[in-house]
């Protein structure tokens, strides 16, 4: 017989999931999650940790450029709650790798100051005293002194205990291969056991066979590499790098570690590490940061993020029953997922989203005046 365990249902323990959880169960709802892997095992595991909303959205992202700012004013304040998620305000610096860059990141500051952002300008002489390490060949590059970074193994961990220490549930191992819609409820089938919910909230991701979506979402690949800090404070920020041919490029502080990465492959669902995506951040590294030739290797690995075709979020419900879906956070899931969880607990609750996030429903009309592709 099917149990009735929880009000509310979460399908995906992500990024998403687990902050929804959380601000469900703060709020004296307590939900059920399921999880095919393990908590933090899928989007997650590709994540940096910057929270960099300057360097993030493009020129014609602004009401995503919102949401992120909006979130990311949150994270003190959820640093101070959960407890040591490596939560650090150090600002970003986005570098030109050649002088023929210098111009595009230029612009890009000239965008951010428009948008009310704190971003300076920083000649090749003044980088080099603030990033002694870099090459002297940097041209220039900007600052952002508002951003900041944490660390998602340790905030999955936070999410985790915080969920259950506030009386949730999460079902490790335990993915949902089928969802039947009954009356007033939703029966959840699972290789453990089958569930009955109230109300259920779909933040799956690239989301497993069986289980549909009403809308596409594309699987893109992120390679990283995490490499041993040279020294203690070796690299004081995240920095981010760019050229107009080799693309993108980060290097990210994480206590006694360094992640370097910087690519975004559409390769379907395949999550393997290449040759060429590891040659690429390497090369690109090393142009920035002569000094890591001697750099041990720590690990390496690859993720895949959730993205739609617009490379916009989705928040959907459906017109006809409690039924919620959260997806296509693509590389912002860590830097939005306060917004997320605070939003989506009130979307669910009070029944009305927050003004930040009301731009990536499908029924509200976007800026031009079309409905957007789902």
């Amino acid at each position: 017989m099917p149990v009735r365990v929880a009000e509310i249902g979460i399908i995906g323990a992500g990024a998403a999931g687990l902050s929804v959880a959380w601000q469900l169960a703060r709020r004296g709802k307590p939900p059920l999650v399921f999880e095919a892997h393990t908590p933090g095992s899928g989007a997650m595991t590709a994540s940096g940790g910057m929270l960099s909303p300057a360097y993030e959205a493009q020129y014609e992202e602004l009401p995503l450029l919102r949401a992120m700012i909006a979130s990311r004013q949150r994270y003190p304040e959820w640093a101070a709650q959960l407890g040591d998620i490596g939560y650090v305000e150090s600002g970003t610096y986005e570098l030109a790798l050649l002088p023929e860059d210098v111009p595009y990141v230029q612009r890009r500051m000239e965008f951010e100051l428009q948008q009310g952002l704190r971003v300076e300008w920083i000649e090749s002489s003044e980088l080099r005293r603030r990033l002694p390490h870099i090459s002297p060949r940097i041209p220039g590059g900007t600052y952002a002194p508002d951003e900041g970074h944490l660390i998602p193994e340790l905030l999955r961990d936070r999410l985790v205990e915080a969920i259950l220490r506030d009386g949730g549930s999460i079902l490790s191992h335990t993915p949902a291969q089928r969802i039947e819609f009954l009356p007033g409820t939703f029966r959840v089938y699972t290789p453990q056991g089958t569930y009955e919910v109230d109300q259920l909230l779909i933040c799956t991701g690239v989301p497993l066979a069986g289980l549909s979506l009403p809308f596409k979402v594309y699987p893109v690949r992120g390679q990283m590499i995490a490499i041993e800090s040279p020294a203690a404070d070796w690299l004081p920020a995240p920095v981010r790098y760019f050229n107009k041919l080799a693309g993108y490029g980060y290097a990210i502080p994480k206590r006694d570690y360094i992640i370097l990465g910087g690519t975004a492959e559409e390769k379907g669902r395949d999550p393997s590490l290449t040759v060429g995506g590891v040659l690429d951040i390497l090369r690109r590294a090393y142009h920035v940061f002569p000094d890591l030739y001697e750099s041990r290797i720590l690990r390496w690995w690859a993720g895949l993020r959730p993205a739609t075709a617009s490379r916009l979020p989705i928040l959907y419900k459906d017109p006809s029953r409690p039924l919620y879906y959260v997806n296509g956070l693509y590389r912002n899931g860590i830097l939005l997922a306060p917004l997320i969880g605070e939003g989506i607990a009130q979307w669910i609750l009070e029944g009305e989203l927050p003004a930040e996030l009301q731009p990536f429903c499908p029924e509200v009309l976007s800026e031009e005046g079309q409905k957007r592709d789902l």
